[in-house]
C-alpha cells in the first residue's frame, strides 16, 4: 500500500505537466491559492465567470488561421484538458445556460446550430471545448435527449460518470475516434458542412492524447477500489515500474549519487518534468520498440527470427527515442507556457518565439544532449520493471549456478522485466540490447497492454487532405495539425526544393491522397471472428505459441529431424512476436474508423519519388489483410466490361496469372457454385479451403468472391451492379521493363512483356528453365569422392552433389527464383540473393533438411539463378553496369549521386558518412551518429545508385499514369508498379499506362544524363553511353500482358 498511496498522493497534491500523448491533472489547491498554468488567475473557491476565460487561439466553430496558430490552439487544449476543475468548468457552463433560459434541448440545439454557423456565442464556445478538450466529444454528434439530460444534471459528463461511457459507445461506437454510426449519424442534434472538419481536428488532436487519459482513468479505477499498487488481476504490468521510477526521481537525496551517468541524472531532475511523466514518457517509448518491431519486408523478418532477434531493441536506440520524446515534450511545454504567460500577439510579433519554437522542435538534432537524458532514464527503467516469475519459469542458467532459492516450484520470485545483455555486432562491435522477459510478453499480450503502448501515428484523415506546399522554409500539409515532410529524406534534398519545383509531383501526391476509400466492414468481422475462434488461417496468427519439443537426446536415432522439429518451433513462436502486435494494430485502426463514410490517405515521397501513405498502420499498400480491409467509398456499376475485368482480378489473386485473360476469367466461371457457396459461410472448414490458400491474398479474394455472389444473385441485369472493390493491374517485373526500354532489349522485352503475345510471357518461367538446364548439366558430373580431410565438412563446392539433391527434393520451382528475378535490378548483391533463395527453400524443407546444408544449396542455386539473369537480359545489364561507372566517377569527386527524375523531382542519394560521438551512461558507453559528415558514403552510394535511378522511373510512371487518370476523371491508387482502379475502368486504366511508358521512354533519359554528368561532375568525362538494341517501343501499345 505504501507505493500506491505515494502515487495517489502525487496525483492529487502536485501539479503533473502534459505531455503529448495523454493528459494529466494538476493539483488541487483550495482557499487563496490560484490554479498554476492557467490563462487567468482563478479562484477555487467559487466559481469563476465563464467570459472571462482567455479565448482559444483558434475558434472552434472556424478552424481557420495559420498553421502557427494551430500549434498553440493544441497545446491550449491540452492545458485545459488537464485542469482540475474541469468538472467545475462543465457547472459553470450549466449555470450560464440557466441564466439565459436555456432550459430546454431544442434551444440549445438551435444554439449549437448558430454557433456553428459563426456566430460568437461564448457560453456555447466554452461547452464546445470543455466535451472536445476533456472528453473528445464533438457537441454537434449529441442526441436531443442527450442534451436535455446535460441541462437538467451536468454530471453525467464528469469524468468518472458511468454515463460518459454509455454516451461514447452511443455516438462511436467501439472505435476509439469520434466517428459516428449510422444510427448516431440520424440522431445527431445538429448536421453541419463544417462538422467534418471539425473531426478531423478531434481525431487529430486525440491521437496525441487519448492515451493517457485510458491510463489515468485506470489508475483513478484502483485508487477508488482501494487496491495497492502491485495487486489485483487487472493491474497492468506496467504501472508498478512508472511508480516506482517516480519514487527515485522524486527523492532528492538521488541527486547526490555517483558513478556513471550520475551528472545526467542531476541534470534529469532538473528539467521541470514531473517524475511521472518522465516515468510514463520512458515506459512507453521503450516497450513500444520491444512489442512492435519494424520490419522492411518479410525477408528481413525471417532473418531476425533465424538470429533470434525478435523482442529486442539496442540500447542506443531506446536512449535515443526517450530522449527526443523528453525533448518534444519539453517543447509542447514551453508552447504551453508562453499561451498562457502572454497576451495576444500579432502573427508578425510572435516571429522570434516561433523560431524558439521550430529550434526546440528539432533539438533531438543534437544528440549529445537528448540521448544522455534518455539513457539515464532507460537505465533507471531496468532497475524499476520487476516481474513476479514463478520459480518453475526461472531460467535455468540460474539454476545451474545454484542462484536460485530453495522455494516451492509453484512460489513466485521477483525478476527483471528488461532484460539488458551484450553481443558481438562484428568483430570490432559490441552492442548492448533490451529484451522483454517472455513472461512479461505474454502477460502484456494477454491483457492487451500492448495497445495502450502505440505511440500515435498518423491517422487516415475523414476529409480530404490539404494541399501540399513542399518549397520554401515552412512545408505544409496535408493534416491540420501534424507537421510532414514532403520528401522522406535527409535536410539536403529539402534544400534542394527551393531551387527545383517539386509542384509537379505534388500534385500528384494530392490527387492519391484525394481518393475516397471506406472500410469494408463485412471482412472486418470476418478477420476478427477467424481470429477470436483462433483459427489461424490465412496469416491469421494464432492465438497461442506452438508446443516447442524438449531438447532431444544426442543418442536419439532421430536426433537430427528431432533437433529441426524443435529449432523450427522456436523460430516460429519468435515470429509471432512480431506478427500478434502488428496484425492486431491493423484490427483496431479498422475499428476506429469502419465508421467513417470516407476515408482518406495523405502520401509523400522518398527521395527517388516513391509515394507512401502517411498513415502507417492501415493503408493499401500494406500486407493481405490491409488491402482486404479497403474498399473504394465510392461505387461504379460494373458496366460491360467491369464484370470480365473483376473476374481476371479473382483469378490474378489466385495466382492464375500466367494464362490468357480469357481463360482466367473461364477459370472463375467453373467455381461459381464454389463462390456462392464460401459466400453463405465464409469460414466454415469446407468454405475455407477454397480461399484461404490463394496465393497473392486469400481475404481479398474472400472480398472479391462476396460481391461476385452479391451479382449472381442480384435480380436484372449484372453490368448494372454497383462495385466498390478495386481491381488492381501490376507490372511483369517492373524493373526489367524499365530496363528492357532504356536499352532497347529486344529479348529482354519480349520476357517482360513489352511486346504483344497472345498469352502473358513469364519471365521467372523463362529464367528458371534455364537455370534447370544448368543444375541438370551439373548433376551428371562425376561423383566426388570426399577425402579424410573433408570428412564432416559441408561439400559446398561440390557442384554435382549439389546439383542432385536440388534435384531428389524438388526445389527448382517458380517461387524460388521468383524474388531474386524481381529485385535483380534494384541491386540484390550475391549474399542478399543467398538469403532469398534460402528462405524459400527453408519454406519448402526447413523441416527435414538440416540448416547447414540448406545453406550450401542455397549458396549454389543463387549464383546459377544470377548467372541466367545475365543471360537473358544481357543488354539491360550493361545498362547497369554503364551506371556503376557512374557512381564511380562520383565518389572520385566526393559527391553523392544526384539526377533529375522525368517528373522534375530533383533526387540526392542521402548516403553520408555518419559524424559519431560517445556518450556515457551508467549501464554502458553509447556510440551516436549526431550527424552527417561532408564525405559521402562510397560504398552505399555505388551499391544504391542503378536501383534507386531504377525506382526514380518507375515512380515517374506513376505519377504520369495518376496525372492521365486525373484528366479522364478515373479513381487510381497505386503500390508503386501496382495500378488499382474500379472494374469498369480497367481497361482504360491500361491503355493510359501503356501510354505513359512509351511516352517515358521516348525522352532521351540516359543521353540527358550524360549530359547532367558532365556539368555535375567537375570536368570529368563520364562513359561512353552503351549501345541501344532493336525494341521497338511503339508495340508495348499493343501488348495487352505489358500491365496485366
Amino acid at each position: 500500500m505504501r507505493v500506491f498511496s505515494r502515487w495517489q498522493r502525487a496525483l492529487g497534491r502536485r501539479k503533473v505537466l502534459a505531455w503529448q500523448y495523454k493528459p494529466l491533472t494538476c493539483r488541487r489547491w483550495t482557499g487563496s491559492q490560484v490554479a498554476v498554468g492557467s490563462p487567468d488567475v482563478r479562484w477555487l473557491d467559487g466559481p469563476p465567470a465563464t467570459n472571462n476565460r482567455k479565448p482559444l487561439p483558434v475558434r472552434l466553430n472556424t478552424l481557420e488561421g495559420p498553421a502557427s496558430q494551430f500549434v498553440k490552439l493544441q497545446a491550449a487544449l491540452r492545458e485545459r484538458q488537464r485542469e482540475e476543475r474541469a468538472s467545475h468548468a462543465l457547472e459553470d457552463v450549466h449555470q450560464q445556460l440557466a441564466s439565459v433560459g436555456i432550459l430546454q434541448a431544442d434551444r440549445l440545439q438551435d444554439k449549437i446550430g448558430s454557433y456553428l454557423a459563426g456566430t460568437d456565442i461564448q457560453v456555447i464556445e466554452d461547452l464546445d471545448e470543455h466535451l472536445l478538450a476533456v472528453h473528445g466529444i464533438l457537441m454537434e454528434d449529441l442526441p436531443a435527449e442527450r442534451l436535455q439530460q446535460f441541462l437538467e444534471d451536468p454530471s453525467i459528463f464528469d469524468k468518472d460518470s458511468e454515463t460518459l461511457e454509455e454516451i461514447r459507445k452511443q455516438l462511436y461506437g467501439r472505435g476509439r475516434m469520434p466517428i459516428l454510426t449510422a444510427e448516431a449519424q440520424v440522431e445527431a442534434c445538429v448536421h453541419h458542412e463544417l462538422s467534418w472538419r471539425r473531426r478531423e481536428f478531434a481525431i487529430e488532436h486525440l491521437a496525441e492524447t487519448a492515451a493517457l487519459r485510458e491510463f489515468l482513468e485506470e489508475q483513478k479505477v484502483h485508487a477508488d477500489a482501494g487496491r495497492g499498487a502491485l495487486t489485483g488481476g487487472t493491474k497492468r504490468l506496467w504501472m508498478p515500474w512508472v511508480e516506482a521510477m517516480a519514487n527515485v526521481l522524486s527523492d532528492r537525496e538521488a541527486v547526490q549519487r555517483t558513478g556513471a551517468g550520475s551528472k545526467t541524472f542531476i541534470t534529469l531532475t532538473r528539467l521541470g518534468l514531473e517524475p511521472e511523466l518522465l516515468a510514463i514518457i520512458t515506459c512507453q517509448n521503450v516497450l513500444n520498440l520491444l512489442m512492435l518491431p519494424c520490419f522492411r519486408n518479410k525477408d528481413e523478418m525471417q532473418e531476425n527470427a533465424r538470429q533470434n532477434r525478435f523482442g529486442e531493441v539496442p540500447f542506443a536506440t531506446a536512449a535515443t527515442r526517450v530522449g527526443e520524446a523528453v525533448e518534444d515534450e519539453l517543447m509542447w511545454q514551453r508552447i504551453a507556457a508562453h499561451e498562457s504567460g502572454h497576451g495576444t500577439k500579432s502573427e508578425g510579433a510572435m516571429k522570434p518565439q516561433l523560431l524558439e519554437m521550430r529550434r526546440l522542435r528539432q533539438a533531438f538534432r543534437d544528440r549529445t544532449k537528448s540521448v544522455p537524458i534518455g539513457a539515464a532514464l532507460v537505465d533507471l527503467l531496468i532497475d524499476c520493471s520487476a516481474l513476479r516469475v514463478p520459480a518453475m519459469h526461472i531460467d535455468s542458467k540460474v539454476v545451474a549456478d545454484g542462484l536460485l532459492p530453495d522455494v516451492a516450484p509453484r512460489e513466485e520470485l521477483l525478476e527483471k522485466a528488461l532484460v539488458y545483455g551484450k553481443r558481438w555486432e562484428t568483430r570490432r562491435k559490441v552492442v548492448g540490447y533490451l529484451s522483454l522477459h517472455p513472461l512479461a510478453r505474454a502477460k502484456m499480450e494477454s491483457e492487451g497492454d500492448m495497445l495502450h503502448f502505440i505511440k500515435p501515428k498518423m491517422q487516415p484523415m475523414v476529409i480530404p487532405p490539404l494541399p501540399w506546399q513542399p518549397c520554401g522554409d515552412s512545408p505544409q500539409g496535408p493534416y491540420i495539425l501534424h507537421k510532414s515532410a514532403f520528401v522522406r529524406t535527409t535536410s539536403e534534398q529539402m534544400t534542394q526544393l527551393r531551387s527545383y519545383s517539386a509542384s509537379r509531383s505534388a500534385a500528384t501526391m494530392d490527387f492519391l491522397g484525394r481518393v475516397p476509400w471506406r472500410i469494408n466492414g463485412r471482412i472486418l468481422a470476418l478477420i476478427r471472428e477467424a481470429q477470436q475462434r483462433d483459427l489461424a488461417i490465412a496469416g491469421i496468427p494464432p492465438n497461442a505459441d506452438p508446443p516447442v519439443p524438449p531438447v532431444p537426446d544426442q543418442s536419439d536415432p532421430d536426433y537430427q529431424v528431432l533437433r529441426l522439429r524443435r529449432l523450427n518451433a522456436e523460430k516460429r513462436c519468435r515470429e509471432l512476436r512480431s506478427e500478434r502486435p502488428t496484425f492486431e494494430l491493423k484490427l483496431r485502426s479498422a475499428e476506429d474508423f469502419v465508421n467513417a463514410e470516407k476515408l482518406y490517405f495523405p502520401h509523400n515521397v522518398d527521395f527517388r519519388g516513391r509515394c507512401y501513405p502517411l498513415p502507417p498502420h492501415l493503408n493499401h499498400m500494406g500486407d493481405d489483410v490491409s488491402r482486404a480491409l479497403l474498399m473504394f467509398s465510392d461505387s461504379k456499376p460494373l458496366g460491360s466490361e467491369g464484370l470480365f475485368w473483376s473476374k481476371v482480378g479473382i483469378a490474378n489473386l489466385h495466382g492464375k496469372n500466367k494464362i490468357s485473360l480469357e481463360d482466367r476469367v473461364r477459370w472463375v466461371d467453373n467455381r461459381k457454385d464454389i463462390i456462392m457457396q464460401v459466400a453463405e459461410n465464409p469460414l466454415s472448414p469446407e468454405s475455407i479451403e477454397h480461399w484461404a490458400d490463394a496465393d497473392d491474398g486469400p481475404w481479398q479474394v474472400l472480398a472479391r468472391y462476396l460481391e461476385l455472389a452479391e451479382v449472381y444473385r442480384r435480380p436484372g441485369s449484372e453490368e448494372e451492379f454497383r462495385s466498390h472493390l478495386p481491381v488492381h493491374v501490376d507490372g511483369s517485373c517492373n524493373g526489367l521493363q524499365h530496363y528492357a526500354a532504356l536499352g532497347r532489349d529486344l529479348a529482354g522485352g519480349e520476357a517482360v512483356n513489352l511486346t504483344p503475345n497472345d498469352k502473358p510471357q513469364d519471365v521467372y518461367t523463362v529464367v528458371l528453365k534455364i537455370v534447370i538446364d544448368k543444375v541438370n548439366a551439373d548433376a551428371a558430373l562425376p561423383v566426388h569422392v570426399q577425402t579424410e580431410a573433408e570428412e564432416g565438412r559441408p561439400l559446398s563446392h561440390d557442384k554435382g552433389r549439389l546439383a542432385r539433391r536440388l534435384l531428389e527434393l524438388g526445389i527448382l520451382q517458380r517461387k524460388v527464383v521468383k524474388q531474386t528475378i524481381m529485385t535483380i535490378c534494384y541491386g540484390v548483391t550475391a549474399v542478399g540473393a543467398r538469403k532469398q533463395v534460402q528462405g524459400q527453400i527453408e519454406d519448402m524443407v526447413g523441416e527435414k533438411v538440416d540448416p547447414d546444408e540448406i545453406l550450401a544449396l542455397a549458396k549454389y542455386l543463387s549464383r546459377l539463378v544470377l548467372a541466367s539473369i545475365d543471360d537473358v537480359f544481357a543488354q539491360a545489364m550493361k545498362i547497369q553496369e554503364w551506371l556503376n561507372q557512374i557512381t564511380r566517377i562520383f565518389s572520385k569527386v566526393q559527391a553523392p549521386n544526384a539526377w533529375i527524375s522525368p517528373v522534375g523531382l530533383n533526387c540526392v542519394q542521402p548516403y553520408r558518412d555518419a559524424q559519431k560521438t560517445v556518450v556515457r551512461s551508467k549501464r554502458q558507453t553509447v556510440t551516436l551518429k549526431t550527424g552527417d559528415a561532408p564525405t559521402i558514403n562510397k560504398m552505399r552510394q555505388r551499391m544504391g545508385y542503378p536501383p534507386n535511378f531504377i525506382h526514380s522511373l518507375d515512380a515517374s510512371h506513376m505519377m504520369m499514369v495518376a496525372e492521365s487518370c486525373q484528366r479522364e476523371g478515373i479513381t487510381f491508387a497505386a503500390v508503386h508498379d501496382s495500378f488499382w482502379t474500379h472494374a469498369c475502368d480497367t481497361a482504360k486504366l491500361n491503355a493510359l499506362t501503356r501510354d505513359a511508358f512509351v511516352e517515358l521512354h521516348r525522352k532521351p533519359i540516359l543521353a540527358e544524363l550524360y549530359e547532367d554528368m558532365k556539368v555535375h561532375l567537375g570536368g570529368q568525362v563520364p562513359p561512353p553511353l552503351p549501345e541501344q538494341g532493336q525494341l521497338d517501343l511503339d508495340r508495348v501499345r499493343d501488348s495487352l500482358y505489358f500491365f496485366a
